[in-house]
């Protein structure tokens, strides 16, 4: 089984998890992706229905991620992607000192703004350089090998990320970088 893609702050609780995707039609088109997000005291889970294989690259959340990486530098405004239905929704905000804060949203699957709906939201620090670099290098190797494989669970890890795409963000008070969990054991 392959493993899901973690964005996990440094000496933290507080993380991202998003499981591989699946084709629930068989035919590459939509893709479901199992998202939680988790603190001390509050974890969220939603299904979220995201573009398939065949999606146009600038829809897809790895573009996106890559987009913030490229941009580096910084922007005006929010940033925003949000899958199919709904149920995930990913916004970035440079604060024009080198960090990004990237919100994730997530809802309830099918019935996202239903009367009874429930939404809950946490925010993560991102170095704008390297630390979004590798994350965004992260996510698009994660979601690429679906896109690549047909949506068949396939491990092709490299011996640097052999426990599979996780990135790791510190805290932007102090000295922080990108790391997978085979980093912190060779450390």
């Amino acid at each position: 089984m392959e493993e899901p893609f973690v964005l996990r702050p440094l000496e933290t609780s507080c993380s991202w998890v998003l499981h591989p995707p699946t084709d629930p039609y068989g035919d590459g088109y939509i893709w479901a992706v199992r998202s939680e997000i988790s603190d001390e005291g509050m974890t969220a889970e939603t299904s979220a229905t995201m573009a398939g294989r065949w999606a146009p690259e600038n829809e897809s959340l790895g573009w996106f991620f890559q987009s913030l990486a490229d941009d580096w530098r910084g922007w005006e405004g929010g940033r925003e992607w949000r899958s199919l239905e709904g149920e995930m929704e990913i916004d970035a905000h440079h604060d024009g000192r080198g960090h990004v804060a990237v919100g994730v949203m997530l809802r309830r699957a099918r019935q996202a703004y239903a009367d009874d709906a429930w939404s809950a939201r946490m925010v993560f620090m991102v170095e704008a350089g390297e630390e979004m670099t590798r994350l965004a290098a992260d996510l698009r190797d994660f979601l690429g090998r679906k896109a690549l494989s047909g949506c068949t669970a396939i491990r092709t890890a490299k011996p640097a990320d052999r426990h599979g795409p996780a990135s790791t963000v510190g805290d932007p008070a102090s000295r922080s970088a990108a790391v997978t969990d085979a980093d912190r054991q060779e450390s």
